[in-house]
């Protein structure tokens, strides 16, 4: 052990983390009894000069984790497929915050959360208090791991990736019984001690920037959120976890279950707004709870929430504090080969969220290609990235395509972003063109976006592509389902483009109306296979308003005009009697796809009188004209029109119309239900579970 630092007024010198905190400090050399005790090894180190101004220029510039806890693989630092910095780009990390970037040699580091009896007790105090909430919950610790273990069971595409939600799982619950937080266990709760000790410590390790480096595996990972080093997102992001696996379940107690939900909804945003509040940096798992945060409260609140529009904005400065738009960031000398997939799984992720947002609720991005160089994930599962060996990884590897595909025929995490990012491109061309400042529409540029977004879906591998069989194949319902909301993204491009060029037209052009048939289609098929798992579907209320909507408002239109014209008819391939199906198989699915918890009840329940209304004109029309319908309208289907707009739907809504309120459904002759479909707002309803 190496002699003790002296300052000069000849007291022996504290450790930065005790000096910081204001602690006592035994001096001890490499590391500190309190630091060892706090599991802060990785962070104990003697400044020369610890009185001295320009700190920053002695300080050390990396710290890494002791052997003992990481292992230092170094297949992690070569990612073959697509990490290397794009050509004459800079290589800088992440972008630098706390002190101005002409200013690189003077100290980045803010002070740490204060402790008391500094100048700031208040704050401490309040945190402190916001933190005992939070941690108080962990008394729901055995509801928390059911729910994560099934929900991983049945979620394939879910963007936390399984190793690390188990492992800190794991973790947590050892800590808290050996240190004896966890006094007893019965049923569904755990009795905790005095929680006043881990709520300190979880406040403090909250405060402390995490430091990644190239070497480290999934242990090393989650040991900077677990463990001695537990962090509030760390917390939070389980509860969120939690909370939506509960209301995925079709089997849930609703008295029960729904007083969790809250439980979890509520302390989970605490939980996420005191990480922020509390870390200098962004890091990988705010980015995960505030994703799953946004992904729950859109359930609740509706996906027209200004609240979720904020919480998605929030996401979007995390994801760019991190330099995560950035391919630099993603440089094997900066960081595991492991995290660099789950980043790049998590910035498509997002990046695709803010494109349904534009495209669906007419709002511009806030991020855009042009500001953006990331490559695609690799089309690996969570096994494959975390490998043990670096046999396994390269294996894995190998069986890719040059752009990265797997051959093998599995659909993963991975594959869904990837589809989701190109697709999102697309979109983003759409967005662009509904904001630029010249309104006149350009059939020729929109036609060539088309085109390309119709050539690179053809140019897919054929197992990436949906198709109606799949329902009747072996091929699993969550699959199935995954793989027609791809579709659906990609005929939605279609159905903007063909929208925006027939704007001038009194018709319908064929191409949207062949592209709203088949939408319509996929959309029925969806909502008919939903609750055949042990878990609903959570957004598809989402999907038949934003896709089966739209596309009910093209067609009907187009019925309305055969019976007011003769010579117009619907293009070859599509069939009245189906679209009369299944645009009465659609108004039955929104009456009752939204339970009373959601707020996107209101606005299917809305939709669902609006196409009643119109296609219960449509009908009778059909039925007075020399236009009646051909006998195989009312027997195409098991569902009979009449019979569904007659009895499974106006009954609930004739309830609930006075509650609505946002169109006059008495007088059909004037109502524009295309116009009022395409331009649908979703932001007018009051919500109980509104957080912000």
């Amino acid at each position: 052990m190496s002699a003790p630092t002296t300052r000069r007024n000849r007291a022996l010198a504290s450790c930065e983390p005790c000096r910081e905190r204001k602690s006592r400090c035994d001096h001890g050399k490499p590391i500190c009894a309190s630091c060892q005790r706090r599991g802060l090894d990785s962070r104990c180190y003697y400044h020369p000069a610890p009185l001295s101004k320009n700190r920053s220029a002695r300080r050390p510039t990396m710290l890494t984790l002791p052997r003992s806890t990481l292992a230092t693989p170094s297949w992690s630092r070569n990612n073959t497929k697509g990490c290397q910095a794009h050509p004459g780009r800079s290589a800088a990390g992440p972008p630098k915050f706390h002190t101005w970037p002409f200013m690189s040699t003077v100290s980045d580091t803010l002070p740490q959360t204060p402790t008391p009896g500094s100048h700031d007790s208040k704050a401490y105090e309040a945190h402190l208090a916001t933190m005992k909430e939070i941690v108080s919950q962990l008394r729901y610790l055995p509801v928390i791991e059911k729910c994560l273990h099934q929900y991983y069971s049945f979620k394939h595409n879910a963007l936390v990736p399984k190793p690390v939600v188990l492992q800190i799982l794991d973790t947590l619950r050892t800590d808290l019984v050996s240190s004896g937080h966890i006094l007893g266990e019965k049923g569904e709760q755990v009795e905790l001690g005095d929680i006043s000790e881990i709520s300190e410590t979880v406040l403090l390790s909250s405060s402390t920037e995490v430091i990644i480096t190239p070497s480290l595996d999934l242990h090393g990972f989650c040991a900077l959120f677990c463990g001695a080093n537990l962090r509030v997102e760390t917390i939070g992001l389980l509860y969120t976890m939690a909370a939506r696996a509960s209301v995925f379940f079709v089997d849930r107690d609703e008295d029960k279950d729904g007083a969790f939900v809250q439980d979890m909804v509520w302390y989970s945003t605490l939980a996420l707004r005191l990480a922020r509040d509390l870390a200098p940096q962004s890091t990988d798992v705010i980015i995960w709870l505030a994703n799953e945060n946004a992904e729950l409260r859109s359930f609740l609140e509706g996906d027209a929430s200004l609240g979720v529009w904020r919480l998605v904005g929030d996401l979007t400065t995390d994801l760019l504090a991190l330099g995560l738009n950035r391919e630099a960031t993603y440089s094997p000398e900066r960081t595991p080969f492991f995290l660099a997939e789950c980043r790049r799984r998590c910035f498509v992720t997002e990046y695709y969220l803010e494109k349904m947002f534009g495209l669906v609720f007419n709002l511009p991005p806030r991020i855009t290609s042009r500001y953006v160089d990331v490559k695609l994930p690799l089309d690996l599962s969570d096994d494959e990235i975390f490998a043990q060996t670096p046999e396994e990884l390269e294996e894995a590897k190998d069986r890719l395509t040059e752009d990265g595909w797997n051959t093998d025929g599995k659909l993963r995490a991975a594959t869904y972003a990837r589809l989701r990012y190109i697709l999102s491109q697309f979109r983003e061309g759409i967005v662009e063109y509904h904001f630029q400042a010249s309104q006149a529409a350009d059939p020729a540029q929109l036609r060539d976006l088309s085109s390309q977004c119709r050539q690179t879906w053809d140019n897919l591998l054929p197992h990436l592509r949906y198709t109606q069989d799949c329902w009747e194949s072996d091929m699993p319902f969550t699959t199935c389902y995954m793989h027609a909301k791809i579709h659906l993204a990609y005929l939605q491009i279609h159905f903007q483009i063909y929208h925006l060029l027939g704007e001038d037209s009194s018709s319908p052009l064929p191409e949207l109306l062949d592209v709203s048939a088949n939408i319509l289609e996929t959309v029925v098929q969806m909502g008919i296979s939903r609750r055949k798992g042990a878990f609903t579907f959570n957004d598809l209320p989402l999907i038949l308003l934003s896709c089966g909507l739209p596309s009910a408002a093209v067609l009907s239109t187009a019925l309305e005009n055969i019976t007011q014209d003769p010579s117009r008819v619907l293009p070859p391939g599509i069939k009245t009697p189906a679209v009369i199906r299944n645009l009465s198989v659609l108004a039955s699915q929104l009456d009752s796809v939204a339970s009373s918890r959601e707020r996107n009840q209101a606005f299917c329940l809305q939709a669902a009188k609006a196409i009643t209304e119109k296609l219960d004109k449509i009908l009778d029309k059909f039925a007075t004209s020399k236009f009646q319908a051909t006998p195989d309208v009312a027997t195409s289907t098991d569902v009979s029109p009449m019979s569904v707009l007659a009895t499974d739907v106006d009954s609930p809504l004739d309830d609930g119309a006075g509650e609505i309120g946002a169109i006059n459904l008495d007088d059909y002759d004037n109502f524009d239900l295309m116009s009022w479909a395409i331009d649908f707002d979703l932001g007018n309803t009051a919500s109980d579970w509104t957080m912000m």
